[in-house]
């Protein structure tokens, strides 16, 4: 979808919630929705939803919001739209209307030129950085005249060269963004990359750290992230150039998998 395709299709939307509006019956007691309206509203926000998700670089979030607008709006004794809810969602539209006129590069087909890579394309570049991560981490212990160099020795340390090899493939990388509560407290993620709507979890194994306990670690995070407004996928990369995870491919199948809208990716290298 073109940006004038994207923008005449929000105005269309606007322009009818409107009038939904516009028909609303107010009496003593309450102010209802005119009949048919109804059906046609949760229409718009079932396409609203898919629109988003498809045209919008974070479409998810988007997405998600339009569509707890809609659980909101009927959440009332009569299970009726409610006016406030119609305007949530207008309003909605509206801005998202003005993101896309102000700054076009929110859109996915922006990102997407005819030889540009596609999504898939840049979840393989994280592929690639994990598969050459620990040739890297060996060749900058080399260095003339005993210059210093960068040591990997723990988590903080494969965090930090994991962020600069990341730049070569993504021009936003976003360090430890918070991520929604989940089970009591909220956390952080080791880094977003909101072109492709990724999240990637750094992990160096280490003494106590075997196969069971990776295992559980990673469970917990899918969990967790499924939550993230701004991810649809996870990319695990873990870091064992001690070789302490046994069988550490049948972790990465185990893991690997697409579930309610999250796909999940397990890397462990070397």
């Amino acid at each position: 979808m073109t940006r004038d395709e994207l923008i005449d299709s929000l105005e269309s939307y606007s322009a009818e919630l409107n009038a939904i509006l516009g028909r609303f019956t107010k009496t003593r007691d309450a102010i209802s929705i005119a009949h048919g309206d109804e059906s046609r509203f949760r229409e718009i926000g079932l396409e609203l939803f898919d629109l988003f998700k498809d045209e919008m670089v974070d479409g998810l979030h988007h997405a998600r919001t339009v569509s707890a607008y809609l659980n909101d709006s009927v959440s009332n004794y009569v299970g009726s739209p409610s006016y406030r809810g119609v305007e949530n969602v207008k309003g909605l539209v509206n801005a998202v209307l003005a993101r896309v006129k102000r700054s076009p590069g929110c859109m996915r087909s922006t990102h997407a030129a005819p030889d540009a890579p596609t999504a898939p394309d840049r979840i393989e570049a994280l592929y690639q950085i994990g598969a050459r991560f620990h040739l890297v981490a060996k060749q900058l212990r080399i260095r003339r005249q005993d210059r210093p160099t960068l040591d990997v020795n723990d988590e903080y340390d494969v965090q930090d060269l994991f962020h600069a090899l990341l730049r070569l493939a993504f021009d936003d990388v976003r360090p430890e963004e918070w991520t929604p509560s989940y089970a009591g407290a909220s956390s952080r993620v080791d880094f977003l990359l909101p072109e492709i709507e990724a999240v990637v979890e750094i992990k160096k194994s280490r003494e106590g750290l075997n196969a069971r306990h990776l295992g559980e670690q990673l469970i917990v995070d899918i969990a967790k992230y499924k939550k993230h407004p701004n991810c649809r996928t996870l990319f695990c990369f873990v870091y064992d150039p001690d070789g302490r995870i046994n069988n550490p491919r049948g972790i990465e199948n185990d893991l690997n998998a697409t579930q309610d809208e999250l796909t999940v990716r397990v890397l462990i290298a070397p």
